[in-house]
């Protein structure tokens, strides 16, 4: 920001006022000549052309620094004096310089400098975020994560609480719904805010999800995530992390949603292999797919931060055309695929389904409707939801109990929370693939079309609710929030009532939890809903209310973290993971997990060796060949593509008619530590691919060692070839 004073100079000229006339002579038309200062006089001196205004630039070098890092402020000034530094940092500096700076504060740190000369002032500033990794690592168990060093400090003194018995807390807030997405469609995209979600974090056994969208196919697969907390197997990030993952014959515990790691925390062995790593540039880290950098500036004055993500395929001549389906996601670090899937993998079937009879009863039920992602595409999609709220509450008294809210923004009376919706049509995604695969495409954008929001998913099932079980009845005491979930065009939004200024306070300067007071009033139903949740015989209201007594008080939870353990490449199931003569990368997450990873050659990771294993017929050399060239190509286009801090979208559209306050996105940041460099020679066609993850050991839910085996039912010789539409 430059803002300049300009001097006002004034000048006077003393001296005689000649009056100068004109007379014609004879009518000649001639003009007279002019009129000579008296004999020994010289004309006036013009007055001098005033001093210019002094211009002024400053730049930092970085914009995110941690306390212990130094960086440059660089500046220059034309037709300056003096300059005077003020903020975080002071003094005389000369006109112009570089100056290498140390900052002393942490938070969002203002450097000003002000420089002047004869034609006026000029001032300028730059804005740096300054954090503290080394102070942030630890787990805080006020918070309940690892906290950037810009947030407020715990109480000198607080008391922790157990969950009470005989009541928990359920519900979540209302969800949306947009246009339906195209059917059959070739995925969808949506950007959400990334903010924390609970204050305290979540414990063991805990979740939540926030206004996700799932993808359905026309059989059995869904494609799930978004924004999830769920520590257990994600670790205790900071803000929710992104959840990608797909799910082919729901819910069968060998799904491989992590890498190797199939549902509920199950290890599978090398035939169930089905996530393959994509991007050569992220870390797709089980459990948590993707963490976001709890130390960037939040924003929260300018509608925060915010990632774009979806699933879409590729046409990549699968020789059944079948297709590959992928995750994008759009960030400050980022941008372009992260994981995707085997296309047989949504095609398996599970042979007790064809035992019993279930399958084929599916067959008959939907006909010719039937189909998988990878034959048919995706169905409608209507909308994004949030995944009930699920942790415990304390009961104070007798009417009176402490239970979290859910943490939504509250800097503004309106807090916008998702925009974009977009469908992507299969008529787009095979032109794109048809330009990729043939070495054509001069553009990175998917196309998609925006949806509007146009209605709010709202019933009690979604309400807040504490549950209470007295004997042999259970009563429910629902919680009416302080917020109206909204939408306009394909914003949406939460707009804080502000009305109720006193409850307002008293939610915004809480630490999460509110202080809830059963009513003697029945909660009221909509006449004529049948939803079991609305017609419940014992069904009370509840009103917010001050503390009843001083005690600072805070959830106590149980912190054990998921390892993913390194394979024991001795045993035959684990014989895909052979990294034999692979260096091992290492790196440290803000969770404080510790990550192994190694590179492969696309083709030679281990899901798609367990593609060649499972099916020789398809993943011919071949076609190995042939998946590789196209996964390259993929590749040049990210790497040309993908850049920090992007200004124009790069795959994931974010343009449109409305932004939030017309302004656009600040990007959220993942986790430096997931965002790699490929080593020399390694920058198209290899894929960096996690082996193990492991938490400190206060942490740790299982021994950090080899994995020996795969769960039984997970092993190589429980798979089988039963698929879809192979099965006769």
């Amino acid at each position: 920001m430059n803002i300049t004073k300009n001097a006002r100079l004034g000048a006077s000229l003393l001296g005689t006022a000649f009056l100068l006339s004109l007379s014609a002579c004879g009518g000649s038309g001639e003009a007279s000549e002019p009129l000579a200062p008296p004999s020994g006089q010289t004309p006036p001196a013009p007055p001098p052309p005033p001093p210019p205004a002094p211009t002024l630039s400053l730049s930092a070098s970085a914009e995110d620094v941690d306390i212990d890092q130094g960086f440059d402020l660089s500046w220059a000034s034309t037709d300056a004096d003096t300059c005077q530094a003020t903020g975080g940092w002071t003094g005389e500096k000369p006109a112009s310089g570089t100056e290498r700076v140390t900052p002393t504060e942490t938070g969002s740190v203002r450097f000003e400098l002000s420089c002047s000369g004869a034609g006026g002032e000029v001032q300028s500033d730059v804005e740096v975020f300054v954090t503290d990794i080394a102070g942030a690592m630890t787990l805080d168990e006020w918070y309940g994560t690892p906290t950037p060093s810009f947030v407020p400090s715990p109480p000198l003194a607080y008391q922790q609480f157990d969950s009470s018995p005989g009541v928990r807390y359920l519900g979540g807030p209302e969800g949306l719904d947009h246009q339906p997405t195209d059917s059959p469609g070739g995925g969808q995209f949506i950007f959400n805010r990334v903010y924390r979600a609970n204050k305290h974090g979540l414990g063991a056994r805990e979740q939540f999800g926030i206004f996700s969208s799932w993808l359905s196919s026309f059989g059995t697969n869904s494609i799930e995530g978004g924004l999830w907390v769920n520590p257990e197997p994600a670790g205790a990030t900071y803000y929710p992390s992104l959840h990608l993952a797909a799910i082919g014959d729901p819910y069968h515990i060998c799904n491989d949603v992590a890498v190797g790691g199939g549902l509920y925390g199950y290890v599978i062995g090398d035939r169930w292999l089905n996530l393959t790593q994509i991007s050569n540039q992220v870390l797709n880290i089980p459990g948590s797919n993707i963490a976001f950098d709890m130390n960037q500036n939040p924003h929260e004055d300018e509608n925060g931060i915010w990632a774009g993500f979806g699933w879409t395929y590729l046409n990549l001549e699968h020789p059944q055309d079948y297709k590959f389906w992928m995750s994008f996601v759009e960030t400050d670090s980022y941008q372009g695929p992260v994981n995707g899937y085997i296309p047989e993998h949504f095609n398996w079937v599970d042979p007790e389904k064809i035992s019993n009879g279930d399958f084929q009863a599916l067959l008959q039920r939907n006909g010719d409707q039937f189909g998988t992602f990878a034959t048919k595409g995706a169905d409608a999609n209507f909308g994004t939801g949030n995944e009930s709220y699920i942790t415990g509450v304390l009961k104070v008294s007798e009417d009176v109990f402490y239970a979290p809210m859910p943490n939504f923004p509250m800097k503004k009376e309106r807090e916008f929370l998702l925009a974009h919706p977009q469908t992507v049509s299969q008529t787009a995604m095979e032109e794109y693939s048809r330009l990729l695969t043939g070495g054509t495409l001069g553009r990175s954008l998917l196309q998609s079309r925006n949806l509007a929001f146009n209605s709010i998913y709202k019933s009690s099932h979604q309400s807040i609710k504490i549950y209470e079980q007295v004997g042999d009845e259970e009563y429910r005491y629902y919680v009416d929030p302080l917020y109206e979930v909204g939408y306009d065009g394909h914003l949406g939004f939460v707009d804080w009532d502000l009305t109720n200024k006193d409850q307002f306070n008293l939610l915004q300067a809480s630490n999460g939890y509110a202080y809830i007071q059963k009513s003697p009033n029945k909660y009221e139903s909509v006449p004529g809903d049948t939803d079991r949740y609305a017609t419940h015989p014992n069904s009370y209201q509840t009103e917010i209310i001050a503390a009843p007594d001083t005690t600072i008080r805070a959830p106590k939870k149980t912190y054990q973290f998921l390892n993913y353990n390194e394979r024991d490449t001795s045993h035959p199931d684990f014989a895909n993971w052979d990294v034999t003569g692979k260096t091992r990368y290492e790196t440290v997450l803000q969770s404080g997990a510790t990550v192994i990873y190694v590179w492969f050659k696309f083709i030679e990771q281990p899901a798609v060796l367990s593609a060649a294993q499972n099916h020789p017929e398809t993943y011919t050399e071949t076609y190995l060949r042939t998946l590789q060239s196209h996964i390259e190509s993929l590749h040049e286009l990210v790497n040309t593509t993908s850049e920090p801090n992007p200004s124009d979208p790069k795959f994931i559209n974010y343009r449109g008619a409305e932004l939030p306050d017309g302004e656009d996105f600040h990007l959220a940041k993942i986790d430096p530590a997931q965002v790699i460099t490929p080593p020399e020679g390694y920058e198209t066609g290899y894929v960096p691919v996690v082996i193990s993850v492991h938490y400190p050991d206060e942490y740790s839910a299982n021994p950090k060692e080899l994995q020996a085996a795969p769960d039984e039912v997970c092993s190589n010789a429980n798979w089988t070839d039963t698929f879809y539409p192979d099965i006769q």
